[in-house]
């Protein structure tokens, strides 16, 4: 092989591993800005709000929350902990900051919780990012 087609050939190499190196680092810092979020909501209701209220209150939650775009695995339900300060608990996954900034903009989420926040006697919210 000669010295100019030697040359070439390692010029198309380089390309490429830059080409390579390039598009992992933009893969990268693009999914280290995205990272997955958990937020939990821990939830006591007043004593006189009936498990009957709870219950629907629950499937309203869920059934709204889950429409999100962007929001994954939400459990509703009663604490099986028998030593634990809250009652009940929601949990959800987001795919990443867009969703949960969807999910607090959106309208059925916010309707549900006007519409029932008069109920709640405390409350605990966390938002957990995934390393």
């Amino acid at each position: 092989m000669t010295q100019q087609k030697l040359s070439l050939a390692f010029v198309v190499v380089a390309v490429l591993i830059g080409a390579l190196l390039g598009s992992w680092a933009t893969t990268a810092t693009t999914s280290a800005g995205s990272k997955k979020i958990r937020r939990t909501i821990l939830l006591n209701f007043k004593p006189n709000t009936s498990p009957a209220q709870i219950q629907q209150i629950i499937r309203e939650v869920k059934a709204n929350i889950t429409q999100i775009e962007g929001v994954r695995h939400v459990v509703a339900g009663p604490q099986i902990n028998q030593n634990a300060a809250f009652q009940y608990g929601i949990s959800m996954d987001f795919d990443d900051e867009a969703a949960l900034k969807r999910y607090r903009q959106d309208e059925g989420h916010r309707g549900t919780h006007n519409k029932y926040v008069h109920l709640i006697a405390q409350s605990q919210i966390t938002d957990l990012c995934e390393e």
